[in-house]
């Protein structure tokens, strides 16, 4: 069965997310300026492991989140031309704790 990628712009920045995966996201744009902020832990190393770390999680946990959530995150993070897995597991997350708390 061929896999029929949705594309979108966003921010000037194109990502590509596969409907049933965690979409691609260039974030070197994100870590490029870890350095200047003048935090000697935030390096573009240390950004980028984070960001690896982050696509794992979200790879592991993509089947368990819902579609609009997922739609919504990913939206979400191309705003201002910054992508990142990390914003996205953290909008996804706060949406599945969101609903969990209003069921309670």
């Amino acid at each position: 069965m061929p896999i029929h990628l949705a594309t979108m712009t966003l921010g000037g920045l194109l990502l590509v997310a596969a409907p049933s995966g965690v979409p691609t996201l260039d974030t070197r744009p994100t870590c490029a300026g870890a350095e200047s902020l003048g935090l000697t832990y935030r390096t573009v190393d240390r950004c980028m492991q984070s960001e690896q770390e982050a696509r794992e999680t979200l790879a592991s946990q993509w089947a368990n989140f819902p579609a609009a959530d997922k739609q919504q995150c990913v939206a979400e993070t191309g705003i201002g031309g910054y992508p990142s897995y990390v914003q996205v597991l953290v909008c996804l997350e706060l949406a599945r704790d969101a609903r969990r708390m209003s069921k309670d």
